[in-house]
């Protein structure tokens, strides 16, 4: 919510504020307003009070409970439930609204004046009568005495249309196009505006012209110009007092019963009035008059300004709640505005709670000045600066007095000229006393307990030296392993591990000494080598960039885990780094070192990667040298019986004629068959030797997935089968007997047997 201060009067914005979307969780927007104070402050009035693109009308029903407001794109019509604060429901429109009558005291009916001719009527159930007028419409107004509809728009005629009867009427002839049109509540005058600055008043018993104002040639004569002035909006202060504004941005206030204005308020905005409203008050009457830019505030007596409101975006159309100071504002933006002013009237009824949040701002408004200091008496008493009381160096306010900053810091040196010495003393007291106590707490010898007591001290050892590791390293987060091994001693999860004999370990158990045969080869094969940098890696890293990604040390991944957690957190940022900033010269030492030794063993894994793709290759290239040694001279043709077979042909010919001394020799079938057994004793296979589309990958399905999968396939088909039984309609007596009987031999409702 911002506060602004014009002349002395208040103005609230409740729209203000970041505006937050649907789906985030409250979680996040719980974090999200403790860390922004902008959100914190902000307040909600009602709910999805938006368009999706810009509002153009806004209105409050009769009875004050319900607010219509209409906007595009596309074209929307919704109503807000004041009493709920949230929207009630909405409706899509054809066309953009240009004017919209609430009907009933609620939001039962409705009249709605759209672009491109079109007029609808709204009930509760939704759109229930739709017609055209004669031209486009520009605005119209309600007759609630004789149900008369006035509609005026681009022709130079008022159209009636009667809402008892539900027929147009007689329409009013005018002398140039309309803009605008009024009705008076008191005696039922009708007033319209026109394109040519004149403004007629129609008495619509007899449908006759009463009279007209020349508001052109008054704003002509006070401006001192000639230019053609069109007549852009009207409103009725009192039955005998009118005021008209202008497409030149002024606005003029008659009395009805002379033609000379009041007076002639200028915006000086030199925009068209688009909408005038007059607020009734003890100590004076305000004119509300609002043109495309802002709103501005001012008395009707004499025009001096009150107050204004000014927005970013064009404004569209503005209503004010009645006898409070409540305002909503139609703009070119999708968020409708929403501004309250405490001195034109009361927060409504249903936001009743405002008045209190506005008392509360102004007592916890305090005034703040850079180069003065608040003091009360006794501070001044204890400066010595008493006798100061009365001179124009001391401005009393409240209960105490405004002193000049730089007075204040010298009197305060003088009489206190050691506490600096006496806060150095302090400090460094309470340095000595904090080490003395952790001292005293290292020495300190921690008692084993009696279950599992080789467990807890092997872990106790390990989160030891992992911590003093750290400390030598200056790393600020503690291993992984020192975590665990902490965790599992301090933790209350953990406890009846040390209490409870059902938690021992059996150290002569059969599992146990399985892992103990584990972890004796693991240590076997050497302790874990760590560089100069503190990085952990494995003797054997693989070829890929996985490998290279993983090379880097456990220490290394804990500080990067960490210093990502505290960029999601967001908060006390300030702090971390200020206490970080401190070993910023070792840092950029030690990352420079480790970059150069992350360099030389990247270098040293390209060679190995080099050698064992040379190595591969001259292996391939020996591959098919042997494959070339073992290829067939030449070919022979032999005609086979039409009782024999290829493979047996070739086994008995060629074995006949072969002695089968060499492998050259052997039949082709033989040939393969020792190729393999001799591939299956190497556990070698050449891959050269396999055709294209040879190999084979044979697997399958776990007999559980088979069996579930046709159990519930199976009990879909039941189910579906089920269902169709119970939906389907068996014919009987009651359905045939009043069917007729179909031709030939059948029969419905009765079986029939064939053999």
């Amino acid at each position: 919510m911002e506060v602004s201060t014009v002349n002395d009067v208040k103005i609230y914005n409740l729209s203000a504020g970041k505006s937050l979307p649907e789906w985030m969780s409250s979680r996040a927007r719980r974090k999200l307003e403790q860390r922004n104070t902008d959100v914190r402050q902000r307040i909600q009035l009602i709910q999805d009070f938006e368009m999706p693109d810009v509002s153009n009308t806004v209105n409050i029903t009769p009875d004050g409970k319900y607010v219509w407001a209409s906007g595009n794109y596309k074209p929307w019509l919704r109503c807000y439930d004041l009493n709920n604060l949230s929207l009630k429901f909405e409706r899509g429109l054809d066309a953009d609204v240009v004017k919209l009558i609430p009907l009933s005291d609620d939001y039962s009916k409705v009249v709605v004046l759209e672009e491109e001719r079109w007029i609808e009527m709204h009930a509760m159930l939704g759109r229930y009568f739709r017609m055209r007028m004669p031209c486009q419409g520009r605005d119209m107004a309600l007759s609630e005495e004789s149900s008369d509809l006035y509609l005026v728009g681009t022709k130079s005629e008022v159209y009636r249309f009667n809402l008892e009867q539900g027929c147009w009427l007689t329409s009013f002839e005018s002398t140039a196009p309309l803009n605008c049109v009024q009705v008076c509540t008191d005696h039922q005058l009708v007033v319209c505006g026109t394109t040519n600055g004149v403004v007629e008043a129609w008495d619509h018993r007899d449908r006759s012209l009463c009279g007209t104002l020349d508001v052109g040639s008054s704003v002509n004569s006070h401006t001192g110009e000639n230019s053609v002035i069109a007549v852009t909006s009207l409103a009725f202060s009192d039955p005998l007092h009118i005021g008209v504004g202008t497409s030149s941005g002024q606005i003029v206030t008659y009395d009805l019963r002379a033609r000379r204005p009041l007076l002639i308020k200028d915006h000086n905005n030199e925009l068209p009035i688009k909408k005038i409203e007059f607020i009734k008050r003890d100590d004076g009457d305000v004119v509300a008059s609002m043109d495309s830019r802002m709103m501005k505030m001012w008395f009707e007596e004499d025009g001096s300004p009150l107050a204004a409101i000014e927005n970013t975006c064009p404004l569209n159309d503005f209503c004010r709640f009645p006898n409070s100071g409540m305002f909503f504002f139609a703009n070119e933006a999708p968020k409708m505005l929403q501004y309250f002013i405490p001195q034109l009237g009361p927060a409504p009824k249903w936001c009743s709670y405002l008045e209190n949040l506005t008392e509360e701002m102004e007592e916890t408004e305090a005034p703040v000045y850079d180069n003065y200091r608040f003091v009360t008496k006794k501070q001044l008493d204890d400066l010595g600066l008493s006798g100061l009381i009365g001179t124009n160096v001391l401005r009393a306010y409240m209960h105490g007095y405004f002193i000049d900053a730089r007075l204040y810091n010298k009197a305060q040196t003088q009489m206190q000229p050691f506490a600096y010495e006496k806060y150095k003393e302090q400090k460094i007291k309470s340095l000595v006393a904090d080490e003395r106590e952790e001292s005293a707490v290292k020495k300190k010898v921690e008692k084993l307990p009696s279950v599992n007591k080789n467990l807890a001290a092997r872990l106790r050892d390990e989160a030891a030296a992992a911590n003093k590791t750290a400390e030598t390293k200056k790393e600020k987060k503690k291993s992984k392993k020192s975590d665990a091994a902490s965790s599992l001693l301090a933790d209350d999860r953990f406890k009846k591990l040390f209490e409870s004999e059902d938690f021992e370990v059996d150290e002569t158990s059969e599992q146990f000494l399985k892992n103990a045969s584990i972890a004796q080869k693991l240590a076997a094969k050497g302790p874990v080598e760590v560089d100069s940098e503190g990085e952990d890696q494995s003797e054997e890293e693989s070829e890929g960039d996985s490998d290279e990604a993983a090379s880097g040390s456990d220490d290394d991944q804990d500080n990067t885990a960490a210093w990502m957690e505290e960029e999601h957190r967001g908060t006390d940022m300030a702090s971390d780094l200020e206490s970080v900033s401190s070993d910023e010269d070792v840092d950029e030492s030690l990352k420079k070192k480790r970059a150069k030794v992350r360099a030389a063993k990247k270098v040293e894994r390209n060679v190995q990667k080099s050698q064992k793709y040379d190595e591969r290759k001259e292996a391939k290239k020996l591959r098919k040298e042997q494959r070339l040694t073992s290829k067939p001279s030449k070919f022979v043709l032999h005609s086979i019986g039409s009782g024999e077979t290829t493979r047996k042909f070739v086994d008995e010919t060629v074995a006949a004629n072969t002695d089968g001394t060499s492998e050259t020799s052997m039949a082709l079938g033989a040939r393969k068959t020792a190729s393999a057994k001799q591939d299956r004793k190497t556990k070698k296979v050449n891959e050269d030797d396999v055709p294209f589309g040879g190999r084979e990958m044979s697997f399958t399905i776990s007999k559980r997935d088979k069996d579930l999968r046709a159990q519930a396939a199976k009990s879909k088909q039941e189910a579906h089968v089920a269902e169709r039984k119970e939906v389907t309609r068996r014919p009987n007596a009651l359905v045939t007997k009043g069917l007729k009987k179909l031709p030939g031999n059948l029969n419905v409702g009765k079986r029939q047997n064939t053999y």
